[in-house]
């Protein structure tokens, strides 16, 4: 039905039309939630600390509290959030304040060192204390801010609606550059900014760099297990993660219109690339360019960069020949899930294998590196052009993909 109807909200609008509250959906959906990215991520990555324990000499019951105090901090997090934007619906001001108050929190913490991380985040304090005092704690504080947020939750049926002024031609000129694209280009330029996607691609973007930084700091100081990532390393995660950039240019809008307008599938893709490339391209340069001075390898800066952009293309064509318009909702098909795992795995675990070895072998390295970039970039160009074949004629419906249409055959 979700397919057939775009962009409906199924589950959050059932009280709309059938006799069950909002709060009751949305803590439902709350729920939902927290049990799929514990599944998707916490799960994961307490199980591949099982597997390579043995050789990392740390104990099983040692991962077995990792896992509980990853769940809890998640959890913790996860209710704040869900807290947070429950205030806000209800009033912009007290969502201010909520997260005025989060900062003051954080800044008694860090620069003003006033309390100690683990009185903040209580499952903090019981990894490097070992209470279990700090354990029920943070049990507590997670119910509470659940239900505070369930409670909070605000019973609205009527839909926000914002004015914008008509600027398509001035936008337009200013993507003259493209030539036969700047309409195209234009349109999704505006739409992005709109919606708030590039916020949302910018955080998406620092996010698991972040993240991925805190799972070393867990390694490095809970663990006892040294981890030493260079830029070139950084340089392979952030051609992968720019697919966030691209899942968020295609999430904002509902497609079905432009079956009745002068364009076509593979057109559209095409302006969501040279927008991505516009966006990631940047931030990716200026990211490597950054950590590489800060850390001291501002020699490694030039492969980075050719890993970083020969992994960003790579992803960005593999993810369009399979997704094309729709990839947050095929995404989620097993096979297709498996076809992109499949592409796009062995080729990031290969550079990063890579990066790791460049201190005890960096000519080889690098040379194997730069020849990873030329194929990964070669296999790219064959890619967009299956893929621009594979969408072309296909019409700007979900409901009609994997159904061959009489403009594709």
């Amino acid at each position: 039905m979700a397919r057939r109807l775009g962009q409906f909200g199924m589950l959050l609008q059932l009280p709309r039309c059938h006799p069950v509250t909002y709060r009751r959906v949305i803590s439902i959906f709350f729920f939902k939630d927290a049990t799929f990215y514990v599944l998707y991520s916490i799960i994961p990555i307490v199980a591949g600390i099982a597997v390579a324990a043995p050789l990392a000499h740390v104990t099983y019951g040692g991962v077995a509290l990792l896992g509980l105090t990853l769940f809890l901090a998640f959890m913790t997090g996860m209710s704040l959030s869900f807290l947070a934007s429950s205030i806000a619906s209800q009033s912009r001001v007290a969502g201010g304040g909520v997260a005025v108050a989060v900062l003051i929190l954080l800044a008694s913490i860090w620069p003003l060192r006033v309390l100690p991380p683990g009185y903040l985040l209580p499952s903090l304090g019981f990894w490097d204390a070992r209470q279990p005092l700090f354990l029920l704690v943070a049990t507590i504080v997670v119910i509470l801010l659940s239900t505070a947020a369930v409670l909070s939750a605000h019973e609205r049926f009527e839909t926000r609606e914002r004015k914008h002024k008509s600027v398509l031609l001035p936008t337009e000129k200013s993507f003259a550059f493209t030539g036969k694209w700047k309409t195209l280009l234009a349109k999704e330029w505006i739409e992005a900014r709109r919606s708030g996607a590039f916020g949302a691609a910018v955080t998406g973007f620092i996010g698991p760099l972040l993240g991925l930084y805190v799972l070393v700091w867990i390694f490095q100081r809970g663990l006892g297990v040294p981890i030493n990532f260079n830029i070139v390393f950084y340089g392979s995660l952030v051609g992968f993660l720019g697919v966030h950039t691209y899942s968020m240019l295609t999430n904002f809008e509902p497609n079905e219109f432009l079956n009745a307008q002068p364009t076509t599938v593979d057109r559209v893709i095409h302006a969501k690339l040279m927008l991505f490339f516009l966006l990631n391209m940047s931030s990716s340069i200026s990211f490597l360019a950054v950590v590489g001075v800060l850390t001291g390898e501002a020699t490694l800066v030039p492969i980075s960069l050719l890993v970083a952009t020969a992994m960003t293309v790579y992803v960005a064509a593999v993810t369009t020949r399979l997704t094309g318009l729709w990839m947050n909702t095929m995404l989620f098909d097993a096979k297709v899930l498996a076809k992109f795992a499949g592409s796009i795995i062995p080729p990031l675990v290969f550079a990063t294998i890579l990066s790791l070895t460049l201190k005890g072998e960096a000519l080889l390295s690098i040379l194997l590196l730069a020849g990873e970039s030329v194929v990964l970039l070669v296999l790219s160009f064959y890619l967009f052009r299956a893929a621009s074949k594979r969408w072309r004629g296909e019409h700007f419906s979900f409901a009609t993909i994997g159904t061959p249409t009489q403009d594709s055959s």
